[in-house]
Order: C-alpha cells, then sequence, then structure tokens
C-alpha cells in the first residue's frame, strides 16, 4: 500500500472576509487546505507556526504589513515557500519587488479562477521540501 501525499496546506491573505471564504471554497474543492488571515500581522503569526506549502496574498492590506513587506518578512526569515499575490494594478514598485525574488507569481484581479488554479498546482507541485514552513 503507497503512502498518501497529504493536501497542500495554503495560506491566504485577503482583506475582505467574503473574497477569503470564496477563494477557500474553490481551493478546497481542488483538493486543498487552505487557512485564512485577515493581515499581513496575521500572516507573519501563522507563517511561524510552519506547515504551508504556499503563501496567497493580496498586495495592498491593512495595517502596517502589506504584500511586499510580508514577502520582505518572509524571505528575511528563511522560508522559501512559493507565493502568489494577488492584485488589481500592478505598479512599477511592486513589479520591480516581484522581479528581485524567485518563485513568485502575481495575478491581476478580477481573478481568472481557471488561471488562479494552474498556477497554485504548478507552484506547489515545484515545492520542493513541502511543509518547510
Amino acid at each position: 500500500m503507497s503512502e498518501q501525499t497529504p493536501p497542500s496546506r495554503l495560506l491566504l491573505v485577503a482583506c475582505s472576509d467574503n473574497f477569503c471564504k470564496t477563494l477557500r471554497r474553490i481551493l478546497s474543492r481542488c483538493g486543498y487546505e487552505v487557512e485564512c488571515a485577515g493581515s499581513g500581522e496575521q500572516a507573519l503569526t501563522r507563517l511561524a507556526d510552519g506547515g504551508f506549502d504556499a503563501l496567497i496574498s493580496e498586495i495592498h492590506l491593512p495595517g502596517p504589513v502589506c504584500g511586499i513587506t510580508l514577502m520582505q518578512e518572509v524571505r528575511a526569515a528563511g522560508h522559501e515557500i512559493p507565493v502568489i499575490f494577488l492584485t488589481e494594478q500592478e505598479t512599477a514598485r511592486i513589479r520591480a519587488a516581484l522581479d528581485a525574488w524567485e518563485g513568485v507569481a502575481c495575478l491581476q484581479m478580477p481573478l481568472d479562477v481557471d488561471q488562479l488554479k494552474a498556477v497554485v498546482a504548478s507552484r506547489c507541485s515545484a515545492t520542493p521540501e513541502r511543509r518547510a514552513v
């Protein structure tokens, strides 16, 4: 009997509860285990607990920890998990920050659900050491 791989565990960071619930439902139907955080600060706390295979985050978040700052903190802590950013508008500052990091994708909102599913699947299957964070 072969050992089954556990589902990929995703941390979704979104400022809207409804948006988070909708994406959690979509991704859960694809077999992912999804936890939500409503701010960058909450995301950092959850990431410190570990066990996530990928991070999906809006770039514009409430409070002092926006998506870019969240990414800087994640990388500074030595975490190399894939990150998928969601943004309504990609600026030159955002593009420059994204280009500096490997394993980062950026999807434009409104989201194309099929594109989101494909990017999450490709990023999670490319994770060399699952649950390192």
